[in-house]
């Protein structure tokens, strides 16, 4: 099956301002990110799509996709209910750096989560 939950890692190597749809403008730090979300269907498509860099700006995710190199992804074959107790794992773990982002259809504060480990290694 081609669905489940997944974190999504991204590396940001240098500090930027991102405009992030109708959020606005926020100063990511250079570090990782683990971003969390799921597919019912389509899963490998979906995180295709997010690793490309160049497509139309669409959810939160993209307008980070957009600067930031995608690492790989963790995914687990699990219900789409996983995917808010998994941020909320994560975000007692690390820093939501946007409120709000990858949340719209949930009540969790942010699907989003920064360390500044492996900044630029060149």
């Amino acid at each position: 099956m081609d669905q489940g939950v997944y974190i999504a890692v991204f590396r940001l190597d240098t500090p930027r301002a991102i405009r992030v749809g109708r959020l606005g403008p926020f100063r990511f730090a250079a570090g990782l990110y683990f971003y969390v979300g799921s597919a019912q269907r389509n899963l490998s498509a979906r995180l295709s799509r997010h690793a490309r860099r160049r497509k139309p700006l669409r959810w939160h995710v993209d307008y980070l996709a957009a600067h930031a190199t995608m690492l790989g992804a963790i995914t687990l074959d699990a219900p789409r209910t996983r995917e808010c107790e998994l941020a909320g794992e994560l975000g007692r773990r690390f820093a939501a750096p946007v409120p709000g982002f990858g949340a719209s259809d949930c009540r969790c504060g942010a699907h989003l989560f920064h360390t500044p480990g492996w900044a630029a290694t060149g």
